[in-house]
This record gives structure tokens, sequence and C-alpha cells, in this order.
């Protein structure tokens, strides 16, 4: 299929990455060089110059075009760029950011004008954000698969149910496979005779609700449910975050520096208390309540700033912290210096748009503990090998894990004898080294 990407940052290096392990034809335009000169080491196509000049969109040969994907900063930019490209066969896919455009993490209000699909990078991110602020044991959670596969990180507690048995002797529930172990800044590959410790974070993966409250159950908790929250930052994600919270009955409290935008998110906000204060002063920090809430996250426009502020709440104590990061390089980093969660609004934003362009097929890869473990996620086609094998017969580098796929509306946790089918959506967990072998193989 032939691909065309407008804007090569983050979005859109992520999508490059994604989509070109599938052997797509792919194109990336991007006005900056040094965007342009990072994305090349990919080895694609990449033109410098502006996406949204009619001009270079027609020497793109747009007719041949299968999937067009306009990720700038710009939302201009993306809107006309995909309304320029929009011909009976192709799909346009837009990064849109602001609150001001659409209120919905994917939306099809442009459609009119040739947009099939609007992203909203706010809302998928605050979604995310809300997600694991209210689960009480994860420390990081993604949905997969079109919503159908959760894959979390829960960190074994004092006193929980599990610590110091062995694997064999833990019943899990049936729609549950472990993918991983993180202990001691080390990725463990689990097996029968490994022995939980307190500490350790376990990759889990399950297809239901009820089988997330079983794992929270034999994991442990500190507390029943989250019930209080600091928000830092009135941006669009902070306030997309805690309006999700208010409707989930959790007590929000956002402090803004800024008595403009303090002001205006209070008149969005019904229930969230709104304060006027620098999240860096410790003494504010105290008078409202850091020692009291149960989750803390930073969702300013500055990523040191988030870093910073996030890591002074854990000082403080708070169980669960989460910062908003650009850069999606440092994503996995920051997880391993005591940050939970590092939230990047455009990872998700590549996420969401490669589920959307399903017909591509796109090997995609979600990162654990700094990149050392990976979860792929790609499809048997047709022309794949292991098409028809059983998975014990397929030869995987040892320490990979096939941990569950998806069949027809069905999610499958596999064992030895299942057999793989063309169209099985197929989630493997690597480590870093094997990733191109695993490549190889599917």
């Amino acid at each position: 299929m032939h691909v065309i990407i407008i804007g090569a940052g983050e979005v859109g290096y992520e999508l490059a990455e994604s989509i070109r392990r599938k052997g797509h034809d792919i194109v990336i335009v991007d006005k900056d060089e040094r965007a342009c000169q990072r994305v090349r080491n990919l080895d694609i196509k990449v033109i410098k110059g502006n996406g949204a000049r009619p001009e270079l969109l027609k020497s793109l040969d747009i007719r041949k075009c299968d999937f067009f994907f306009s990720v700038t900063d710009d939302n201009e930019t993306n809107l006309v760029t995909c309304a320029l490209a929009k011909s009976n066969t192709c799909t346009t896919i837009a990064r849109i950011k602001g609150l001001e455009y659409i209120n919905n993490p994917v939306s099809k209000r442009f459609s009119q004008i040739g947009v099939d699909f609007a992203v909203s990078t706010e809302m998928i991110i605050a979604q995310e954000i809300s997600n694991i602020i209210s689960v009480p044991s994860a420390i990081n959670m993604n949905i997969s698969m079109g919503g159908k596969i959760n894959v979390l990180e829960f960190k074994i507690l004092e006193h929980s149910k599990v610590e110091g048995k062995k694997l064999k002797d833990i019943k899990l529930p049936k729609r549950v496979n472990l993918g991983g172990i993180i202990r001691d800044k080390n990725v463990l590959v689990p097996h029968g005779n490994t022995v939980l410790r307190e500490g350790d974070t376990l990759i889990v993966m399950t297809g239901g609700k009820s089988e997330i409250r079983h794992m929270m159950k034999l994991i442990g908790k500190r507390r029943k449910r989250i019930s209080s929250v600091m928000i830092v930052g009135a941006t669009d994600i902070g306030i997309n975050v805690s309006r999700i919270l208010e409707r989930r009955k959790i007590r929000v409290i956002l402090l803004e520096t800024s008595n403009s935008r303090a002001r205006k998110a209070a008149e969005m906000l019904k229930e969230t208390e709104v304060i006027v204060g620098d999240a860096r002063d410790k003494r504010i920090l105290i008078e409202e309540g850091i020692l009291r809430v149960d989750a803390f996250a930073s969702c300013t426009s500055s990523e040191e700033f988030n870093v910073l502020v996030s890591l002074l709440a854990k000082i403080y104590g708070v169980d669960k912290t989460i910062a908003v990061v650009k850069e999606l390089g440092l994503k996995s980093l920051i997880e391993t210096v005591g940050i939970d969660m590092a939230a990047s609004p455009q990872l998700q934003t590549a996420r969401m748009m490669l589920r959307l362009a399903r017909d591509l097929n796109p090997l995609k890869a979600i990162s654990f503990h700094g990149g050392d473990l990976y979860l792929l996620e790609t499809m048997v086609d047709e022309d794949s090998p292991v098409l028809g094998k059983k998975l014990r017969e397929i030869e995987l580098p040892t320490g990979t894990l096939i941990g569950a796929f998806i069949r027809g509306n069905k999610t499958v946790i596999p064992h030895g004898n299942t057999e793989l089918k063309q169209g099985d959506q197929v989630m493997i967990f690597v480590l870093k080294e094997d990733i191109e072998k695993v490549e190889e193989i599917f």
C-alpha cells in the first residue's frame, strides 16, 4: 500500500516506524530539515517541503495513495492537506489539537471536507491518564487490539497474596497472561519456578474488567479506591482529566499558575477545586493537600516542569505520579527514575491512528522498562510463515511469549496447541534484542 505522512515530528516518526516494518511504500513530508534528517534513518522516502502546497501534494501522486496522515502541530495545515488529498479510495486521518475543534478522542466531524478521521491529541491522553488513575493497583495501562485487550503493570505491594510464591503455585484467572517481571531495574522472563517478591512489577495481559479486579485482589492494594487526585496545569489535557475524574466521583484539586487559565478552568469544571499557585512551591503543595491525595498528574506544556513536580510529589509520598512528556525518547527513561508513568500525547495519538488504519497491518510496538521489553502487535496474513502452525511448533527466541490474540471478536489467551489462523491479531512479548528475529518469524 502507498502511505503519505505530512509531518515528521514525534507522531509522524512513530507512524512511519511502525508502518515500514510491513513493507508498505511510505513518503513523509516536513518543512524542518532536522526532522527530515531524523526520519531518513528509517530508510523511507523523505521530502523537505510544505505539505499544504497543492503542487507538492500533486507531485506525491495522491491518486495512488491508500492512507494519508497529516500530523503536524498546526490544525489548519492538517485539515487543509487532508481535504486536498482526499479521493474516493484514500483514507485521510488528521491530528487535531485543542478542545474547540472536537471533544471526542476520534471524530468524523470534518468528513464533509474530506477528513475521514480527526484524532484529538488531548482527549486521547486525558482518557489514558484517567484510566490509570482509576485502577488503584496499576501503575501503567495500555489498551490494545481496538480496546479488546488490556495490558497493565502491577507492583506487588506489602502483604500481597502472591509475595513469596512461585508462579506455578499461583492461580491466575483464565484470561490473564504474565508477559514479564521487572525487578531491581532488570527484566525477568517469567517461568513456573519464578518466586515473586515485594516490589516486583508484573506486566499483565487480560481481556476483561473482572480479571483486572481479580488481579488487584491478588497483588494487594493500598486503598480500596482512588478518592482524591491533584492535577497540575489547566491545559486542555489537565481540564479533560479533571472532567473525566469528576464524572467518576473522584475529588480533584487543579493547580494552575495563571489567573486567567485558572478562571477559565473553574468555569468549565463543576466539582473540581481550582487553585492559583506554583506546584514548585512546597508550601503551596502542602497547604493544598499533597500529603493526602492518592494520585498526582502534571499536565503543563513543559515536560521539564512536569517531571520535576512529579518527582516532588513522589518525595511527599504520593502513591501514583504521572508526568506528561512530549519526547518519546524520554518516556521510558523517566519511568525508571521513580515516576510511575510518563504519558506521551504524541505516542498515544500515533497508536490511535494505527488502529484506525487496520488495513495497513502495521507492526505496533509498546515499550516497557526503558525499552528493554516490548509488546509487539501484528496480524497473521495469508503469506505469514506462522499461518496454520501450533504455538509449540513456532521456534521463538528464548524469553519471547505470545500473550494473547483476537480472533473475530473473541479474545484468546493461547496455549501450546493453539493454531494460528489468517486474520488473527497477535500480541507478543519480546526482549529488545530479539525484535528483528520475531519480525522475520511473523
